[in-house]
């Protein structure tokens, strides 16, 4: 690049030339070269920026001083060419020195003629600008870093898209032309863009005031994006504001995941005692929930130590030491907790104590979730107590059980041998009635030898009259005969009588046979029901006896059930 004004001073200088160089080297490297581009001269600045001493730089190639790659080497040969047609080149130039280390330059080559005619020499004022640019390449770097991880987005002043990268436009769903030129409130709601927050912002924006925060903002879709974001400012040399470039990153996810986070534990708090401590346990804070349960404010708590709801045996015990120092060490803690409210009324806890941990792992606070279960300890003790006196009464009917049971064995064993006896005497009964009808047969029998002597005794009877009558008419001779006969006539009448009276006898006892064989019989009849009554009595025995011994089951089954809810209950303390 030529610069006319300054080429043409030096030509027209009255003064020495090279004087003015030499005091523009007071500030500046200054090299000479030929125009074959070797050193002819350098000051002590541009020396020491190099670190040649002078004998070693005079006559080398300006190469030396460069990259020495094929494309540089190409930039060389037609930067040299243009120099030596007379046009001057300034930039930033990226050199080396004798270590081979980085250096950067503001340089301005300019041909120079001894005569004033065509240049036979180059004379070159460098300033060091490694610095700056070691500074200004890690600001691009950091820029670039951001670029790649960051959506950024750039305005005007009025809020118009200048420019957006990738990033940006992915998130919101965008190609670049169709943000150009558009006023930011396009990824606003009517809502955000009407609220004087959103005029605040675009106002200190103008007036060169850095704003960052949590924004809520819309794709392309009508979606919304939530972004944590930065609108920075771009100042001039006057510290005016040029433009805004806006840093953001998406945090919709997270934005979710605290929200429904915040809700989940907004829940928990509304329906449990919460309560915060540090790791030493001091309180830190308390909901009202758990306010209400231990009847304390939260200024009569916030700084007291958890020891407070606790009795002192408890805290001055081993167990009470490692509960803390376990929740040192991030351990969770759950169970039910006996603790004491202001006034030392008891009360139980249903609670999680939770450590919370930093980014390294490490508990920083505990925050204790419970529930008041105080009533409900008290019924399960009213239940435990209740429980232990059916229990006891519960032994006492499984005692009396196992005695009915015994009596209904007892019972059992009574009837069957009862029953036996029935069947014995219904055997003998059966033999007797047997024998009833035997002597009913020989009564029988009897009365017909009886009935013979009587039909006997009335012939021998009619046969004595006759003889008598016989001896009568014999007279004298007869009378002997009559007197026999009158004998004979008397025995027959008393056999005659005597066979009457047998048979009446006969007949009175073949009645008294009948009627016993008839009320045998009935005896056999009622036997036999006696013994079907016997037998359904034995099978209804048994039948309670076996009811009994289930019941026995039962009552011990019913009496352990008990003794279990009865422990369980006690272990729930």
């Amino acid at each position: 690049m030529n610069h006319p004004i300054m080429d043409a001073g030096i030509a027209r200088q009255g003064m020495d030339g090279m004087g003015l160089l030499a005091a523009l080297g007071k500030l500046q490297g200054l090299m000479q070269f030929d125009l074959r581009g070797c050193v002819s001269d350098a000051n002590a600045f541009a020396l020491d920026l190099f670190g040649y001493q002078r004998d070693e730089l005079l006559g080398q190639p300006h190469q030396l001083l460069c990259l020495a790659t094929r494309e540089r080497q190409q930039e060389e040969r037609q930067f040299w060419s243009l120099l030596a047609e007379g046009q001057s080149q300034a930039g930033e130039f990226r050199r080396v020195d004798k270590q081979g280390r980085e250096v950067w330059i503001q340089a301005r080559y300019v041909p120079l003629s001894h005569d004033g005619g065509q240049p036979d020499h180059v004379i070159a004022l460098i300033d060091d600008i490694t610095a700056t640019m070691h500074a200004r390449q890690d600001f691009s770097g950091k820029i670039q870093a951001i670029e790649r991880v960051q959506a950024v987005i750039e305005f005007d002043l009025q809020g118009r898209v200048l420019r957006a990268n990738d990033n940006f436009l992915r998130t919101f769903g965008y190609q670049e032309q169709e943000l150009l030129g558009r006023h930011h409130r396009m990824f606003c709601t009517e809502e955000d863009v009407r609220a004087s927050s959103y005029r605040q912002l675009w106002e200190g924006l103008e007036r060169g005031q850095f704003q960052s925060g949590e924004f809520r903002r819309l794709d392309k879709l009508g979606r919304e994006v939530w972004i944590q974001a930065s609108y920075n400012p771009i100042l001039d040399v006057d510290g005016r504001p040029l433009k805004v470039i806006k840093f953001a990153t998406d945090i919709t996810a997270a934005k979710r995941l605290s929200s429904e986070t915040a809700g989940k534990i907004d829940a928990i708090a509304r329906s449990q005692a919460v309560i915060e401590f540090d790791m030493r346990g001091t309180i830190l804070t308390a909901n009202s929930n758990f306010l209400r349960a231990v009847g304390y404010t939260l200024e009569e708590v916030q700084g007291q130590h958890h020891s407070m709801f606790c009795d002192d045996a408890l805290v001055q015990s081993e167990g009470y030491r490692n509960f803390w120092a376990d929740l040192g060490e991030g351990k969770f803690k759950s169970a039910r907790f006996h603790r004491f409210a202001k006034h030392g009324a008891a009360i139980w806890l249903q609670a999680t104590y939770n450590p919370i941990l930093d980014t390294n792992g490490r508990a920083f606070k505990v925050v204790k979730f419970a529930m008041d279960i105080t009533q409900q300890v008290e019924r399960e003790q009213t239940v435990s107590s209740r429980v232990a006196g059916i229990g006891d009464v519960m032994q006492e009917l499984a005692g009396a059980i196992d005695s009915i049971g015994q009596g209904a064995a007892h019972a059992n064993t009574i009837a069957q041998q009862t029953e036996q006896h029935a069947r014995q005497g219904r055997v003998l009964l059966g033999q007797s009635i047997d024998s009833i009808l035997e002597i009913q047969k020989s009564s029988q029998d009897v009365q017909e030898i009886v009935s013979t002597i009587s039909d006997i005794a009335i012939q021998t009877n009619l046969l004595a009259f006759n003889a008598a009558v016989e001896a009568a008419r014999a007279g004298e001779h007869g009378r002997g005969f009559a007197i026999v006969a009158d004998e004979v006539r008397k025995l027959a009448e008393k056999s005659g009588d005597a066979a009457r009276n047998i048979a009446r006898l006969i007949d009175a006892t073949i009645g008294r046979v009948d009627q016993s064989g008839t009320l045998s019989e009935q005896v056999r009849l009622s036997f036999e029901q006696i013994r079907d009554s016997v037998h359904n009595t034995t099978q209804s025995i048994g039948q309670i006896d076996q009811a009994t011994a289930a019941q026995v089951d039962s009552s011990r089954h019913v009496a352990q059930l008990l003794t279990d809810l009865q422990a369980t209950a006690a272990a729930g303390h």
